[in-house]
This record gives structure tokens, C-alpha cells and sequence, in this order.
């Protein structure tokens, strides 16, 4: 039996996972260092490398350097970057997940357009076919042509016709336009600065810290949500004021002429609430998500998948196992990476072992442990560019690392189901707020009575807040705290002074559910994804993204996702018989869980405390007493344990780093 390759075509493909980089002038006398800013992200496409340069009135032209691979140089017949003048300048990383074809290479020009372009349109064979319909002619294979091509046939209209994750500029030097796009959800990332000399795009945000006029300046307000709440990613702003991240979904234009630039959404996200039956959303839900796993099990390179144990992640597996057995290759062998730990507590081999012993994959596993975070942290937080949630995120970083090692260059995942299939315990207020507010009052009963089944006690809490939802604010505020299900007072280690805090009101399932997608943690758990994955030149591609089966779930039925306490309700049911009964029938969830609690109470006790103690505090935002009394009284189980005291190690950490200006690594 041979490893996954070619797993479902036999035709040659050719997808690229990328790193960019793109400036526009708006003087000539500024420098820029095109060439660093696209080397810093090396990790993201290590093999190639090209760089487009066109001034106004003139062809776009494209250049090489030392990275940039001898047979593309050759092909095209490339000059080395040099000091010419140019109004827009482009720079791509290349990492590829078929064959090395110097017929793809980036930046790439059709006619009037130049693309510049990271991610993967999953469907391009689909919509290649219907150019070809249409009297088009293709000069290579790549994904890549596919977009020159539709833009160049429908314009801004072919972005409706792509399932993917993709951000991408594309030049049209007949217009003077710049278009600056970024996917539906936005999978994969993209940052802008907008300066008095030029504005500048990028994959990663360090890229824009080399140029030259940076200067770090913290969002106090952003720093304040990641603190306080946790949130992340959550708005257009970012920690660093000046630097913006293009939202999911959105074009951004830029007139050549003024160096203007308008906003507009592409994509709006408008599910159509579900009207057949639950055997009807059964079956679509199997439907949709299988072809969402086959489309992203296009490729010639090894294929694995980050394999928790959990429902997500084990139902990926098990669709991929199918769709390669239906496809003819059933010979193929699945490989899978798994986190585990040696403390059961927080362990789930037994679990991804059930999936492996059935799909008949090859296990790889990984052991991240306390002295290997101390050895990797600063590079951790070096790639994700902002602080980030948990320790969580490091056993996610020693996946990619474990899959790397094991050859496998794309990692298949359960990423995104839990935001659209209430799998947090959070949903349950808005749940049944939900109910009491649509009059469902003998549902909210039978969900209560479900309640004290499983827990051996009614929600009072939820059932308080439920019929509570409608009071108007003043009269809630008369309450006792204790009738205030939900109700928190800012913690005193946080300093919020003039700083806006967050109210958190969602009156139904979907609404929560859709601020799960929107806010968060979605955007933060995608931006993990990508720094982690692509650290290590490895691809990751989510099922659970897919846009269409994003638009199905969150137009169910409340009851079809959460019933009974049954987070899930409709993925546990349609994939009974598929996924073996021990995977669905679980209820506690862990995901990528470390063992942060005991590394912070045990393992790492001083180290934790040291590095609150040594690390900066910007602008008085933390309460140094307060914070060293937290983490005390935590380490002394006189607290009960949160991420409250990892997100302030982090985020003192990243700006210490920061303010020493350690922008490379």
C-alpha cells in the first residue's frame, strides 16, 4: 500500500500556497525594500520566488532574485530586480503543492492583468471548463490563469463563481486599478497600511514593519477586547494602529490616478432558513460536506490530517477514508498527526486511535510538553504576529511541526464546525433566549427537562436569563447579581479607564452563533491555523469552511443543531453509521488541549511568574498588584483556573518584543 499522493484525478493540477506582497507609490523619491518584505516570509513558500514591477504608461514587467527557481528564471526568461522606477510593485513566495511548474509561476500577466495571488480555488477545474466553453484558450494548468481569466471574462462577478480561500492583487493597467480581494470568511489573511509615501499589502503583518515608516503604536482598545474578552481579530483594526486587515468577503479598489481606495463588501453572508425536513437536512449536510472533503482532497502532494479525536476532526477522517475507497484508491493510506499528552487529563489518543484502527491511517503523534514551549515561544510568537488565546495554539504549532516532519506538505481538519454547529457550551443562554422569545414554550421545557436528565439539576441560570432577555436594561440593573445569569464586572488586574467595553446580548442560537463567525473566536482560530500551518510550509485546508455548507447550517432550525443539551444534533445524526458511535456519542470536548493548567501550577510555576514579572505593561493597562495576585492565587488553587493569566503572559511577551523592535527572527 502506498501514502496518499494523486488521490482523485489523474489529470495534473497545479495549486499554490503563497506568501504576498504588493505596494503601491504614491512618490517616487520613497525606497522600499520589495525584495525583504517578501523574503521575511520565506516559511510560506519556500520554493520560488518573483516580483512584478509596472510604472504608468508602461507593460508590467516581472523580475527574479537569488530564491526565485532556476527553471522559472529560465522559462521566462527573468532579469534580476533591479532599481527601476515603478509605481506598482508586486512579491510572491511560492509553495507548491503539485509539481514545480515554471508555466505558474508569480506574479503572473494575462493581457491587461497582473495577479499576485495566495490560496487555493478548490472548484478551478469547474470553472476552467466553463472558459473553455466560452472559446478560452489556457497556457498552463494553474489555478492562478483560472482567475486571470474569469476576471478578465466577468470581472469582480467571477468571485461568486470561486469555492476557496484565496487573497490576491490584481492589477488591471488598462483602468490604473489596483483590486485587492480576500475570501468569504477570510481563510487565508491579508493586512494594509495606508502611509503619506505609499500603502502596502501583505500576507503577514511583519512584512509591513520593515518599511519605512513604521512606527509601532499600540491599539490600546484592541489590546484592551484580547485581555478583557479574549477577542481577536474580531474588527478591521488590529493591535497597531495604522495597520488593517482587509475584511472576509471584501474588495478593496485603488484608484491609480489619487491613489484613492473604496471598500465593498463582495461577499455578504445571507443564509435561507431551512424549509424540508431533518432527514432532508440529514442528507444535504452529508452531501455538502462530502464534497467539500473530496474538493479539497485535490492534489499531488502527500495529504494528511490533524486528527484530534474529536467529532470534527474524526468525521473529516472518515469522509476522506470513503471518498478515496468510492474513488479507486482504496489502497491509499490516510496519514493522520495527533497531540497527545501523557497526563490523561488532557489526552485523547484513545479516541483518535478508534479513528485510525477503522480508516486504517498511519498515526503520527506529537508530544508538546512545557521546556519544548519555553524553546519555541518567541518563535511562536513571531509568526503569529499578535498575541494569541492559549497554549492550545502551541500543540496546534507542534501538529504542523509533526506533519512537516512526516512529509505531509497539505493537512486536512475539522476547523470551523464548532461556530456553526453550536459546539461550545456558551450557546446555551442564547439558546434558550432564543425559544422563550419565539414563544416556543413547550420546547424550552422539553429542553430543560432534557437538562436535568443529563446534569441532575433544571438551568436555572438560563431559564433566569432567558426571561429576563426583554426587560429593558434599567429595570435589569435593580436585579441582585445572583438573578443576573451572565452578568461580569471587569476584573480588577485590567485598567479599562476610557476604553469601551463589550456588551453581550444575543437573543436567539443563530444570532450567538453568528457573532461566533463574525467576532469571535472564528477569525482568531483561522489566523492561528494559517501562522501555524504555514510555519512549517504546510498547507491547511478546513471542509468546514466551505461557504455553501456555511450557508446551509446557519439556516436550521435552532433544535436541529442544539437539542435535548445535544450540541451538534444534526452532524452527530448524519454520520451515525460512518463515524463509529464512541466519537459521536462523546460529550466533553478538549480539541487541541495542552496542559497549560499544570504547566502554569507545576511544571512551569516559576517561569510563568518570572515572565509576568519581567515583562512590560504598556500605558498602565494592567494592574501590576492585581495581575501578580492572580496569577498567585491561581498557581495556589485559591482561584479557580482561566487563559485570563496566559493572555496577559502573551500579550506582555509580544510587546515586549515589539518595543524592543525584534521584527525579524
Amino acid at each position: 500500500m502506498e501514502a496518499i499522493g494523486l488521490l482523485l484525478l489523474n489529470r495534473q493540477l497545479k495549486f499554490n500556497m503563497c506568501g504576498i506582497f504588493g505596494v503601491v507609490k504614491k512618490t517616487n523619491t520613497i525606497i522600499l525594500p520589495l525584495k525583504e518584505a517578501t523574503q521575511i516570509i520565506k516559511h510560506r513558500g519556500p520554493n520560488d520566488s518573483g516580483f512584478l514591477l509596472w510604472q504608468k504608461g508602461e507593460i508590467p514587467e516581472i523580475f527574479a532574485d537569488e530564491d526565485t527557481d532556476e527553471e522559472s528564471r529560465l522559462f521566462h526568461g527573468l532579469e534580476f530586480l533591479s532599481d527601476k522606477n515603478y509605481q506598482v510593485a508586486f512579491g510572491h513566495r511560492r509553495l507548491s503543492i503539485l509539481d514545480l511548474s515554471p508555466a505558474g509561476h508569480q506574479p503572473m500577466i494575462f493581457n491587461n492583468l497582473s495577479l499576485c495571488y495566495n490560496g487555493e480555488i478548490y472548484n478551478y477545474l469547474e470553472v476552467r471548463e466553463e472558459l473553455l466553453k466560452l472559446g478560452r484558450v489556457f497556457k498552463t494548468q494553474s489555478d492562478s490563469e483560472v482567475i486571470l481569466q474569469a476576471w478578465h471574462e466577468w470581472g469582480e462577478g467571477c468571485l461568486q463563481r470561486f469555492n476557496g480561500m484565496f487573497a490576491f492583487l490584481l492589477l488591471d493597467s488598462n483602468l490604473g486599478k489596483l483590486f485587492v480581494v480576500r475570501d468569504r470568511f477570510g481563510v487565508k489573511p491579508l493586512y494594509y497600511t495606508d502611509c503619506s509615501g505609499y500603502i502596502a499589502f501583505a500576507s503577514e503583518i511583519k512584512q509591513l514593519r520593515i518599511l519605512p515608516e513604521y512606527q509601532f503604536k499600540l491599539n490600546e482598545q484592541i489590546a484592551f477586547d484580547y485581555l478583557r474578552y479574549g477577542f481577536l481579530d474580531h474588527e478591521t483594526d488590529t493591535f497597531e494602529k495604522g495597520i488593517y486587515q482587509v475584511d472576509p468577503g471584501q474588495i478593496l479598489t485603488v484608484n491609480l490616478s489619487d491613489n484613492s481606495v473604496t471598500h465593498k463588501q463582495w461577499y455578504v453572508f445571507d443564509p435561507k432558513p431551512w424549509e424540508g425536513t431533518m432527514d432532508q437536512a440529514e442528507e444535504n449536510l452529508r452531501s455538502i460536506l462530502k464534497d467539500a472533503t473530496k474538493l479539497r482532497l485535490r492534489s499531488d502532494v502527500p495529504v494528511g490530517s490533524a486528527l484530534s479525536g474529536g467529532l470534527d476532526s474524526s468525521t473529516i477522517v472518515c469522509l476522506m477514508r470513503e471518498i478515496l475507497d468510492e474513488s479507486g484508491n482504496e489502497n491509499k493510506i490516510l496519514e493522520t498527526v495527533t497531540s497527545c499528552n501523557l497526563d490523561k487529563r488532557y489526552d485523547e489518543t484513545a479516541f483518535a486511535e478508534i479513528i485510525n484502527e477503522k480508516t486504517g491511517s498511519k498515526s503520527h503523534k506529537v508530544y508538546p510538553s512545557f521546556e519544548k514551549l519555553k524553546h519555541d515561544l518567541g518563535k511562536l510568537v513571531w509568526h503569529m504576529d499578535y498575541p494569541f488565546g492559549s497554549t492550545s495554539q502551541f500543540s496546534q504549532w507542534c501538529v504542523f511541526e509533526g506533519a512537516a516532519k512526516a512529509g505531509l506538505t497539505v493537512m486536512i481538519d475539522g476547523q470551523g464546525a464548532d461556530e456553526q454547529l453550536a459546539g461550545y457550551g456558551g450557546n446555551d443562554l442564547p439558546f434558550y433566549t432564543g425559544l422563550f422569545r419565539g414563544g416556543k414554550f413547550g420546547q424550552l421545557v422539553d429542553e430543560a427537562k432534557s437538562y436535568k436528565e443529563v446534569n441532575g439539576n433544571y438551568p436555572i441560570g438560563f431559564l433566569l436569563g432567558a426571561i429576563q432577555s426583554p426587560l429593558p436594561e434599567n429595570v435589569k440593573q435593580i436585579l441582585p447579581n445572583k438573578w443576573r445569569p451572565g452578568k461580569e464586572e471587569n476584573p480588577d488586574w485590567i485598567n479599562q479607564g476610557k476604553l469601551n467595553g463589550h456588551n453581550f446580548k444575543s437573543e436567539s442560537l443563530q444570532q450567538h452563533l453568528l457573532s461566533q463567525i463574525h467576532t469571535s473566536p472564528l477569525p482568531s482560530l483561522l489566523r492561528y491555523e494559517d501562522r501555524n500551518s504555514m510555519a512549517f510550509s504546510v498547507e491547511s485546508r478546513t471542509p468546514f469552511m466551505d461557504y455553501r455548507l456555511m450557508e446551509f447550517t446557519l439556516g436550521l432550525p435552532e433544535r436541529m443543531v442544539l437539542r435535548n443539551g445535544e450540541r451538534k444534533y444534526i452532524l452527530r445524526k448524519s454520520f451515525r453509521g460512518i463515524v463509529p458511535d464512541a466519537i459521536l456519542d462523546r460529550r466533553d470536548k478538549m480539541g487541541f488541549v495542552s496542559a497549560e493548567e499544570r504547566w502554569l501550577k507545576e511544571d512551569g510555576k516559576d517561569w510563568f511568574f518570572d515572565k509576568i514579572m519581567s515583562s512590560e505593561n504598556p500605558f498602565e493597562l494592567l494592574n501590576d498588584d492585581n495581575v501578580h495576585k492572580l496569577i498567585k492565587d491561581t498557581q495556589d488553587n485559591k482561584i479557580q483556573f482561566s487563559f485570563d493569566t496566559w493572555r496577559i503572559i502573551n500579550f506582555k511577551m509580544w510587546y515586549t518584543q515589539m518595543s524592543q523592535k525584534n521584527y525579524s527572527f
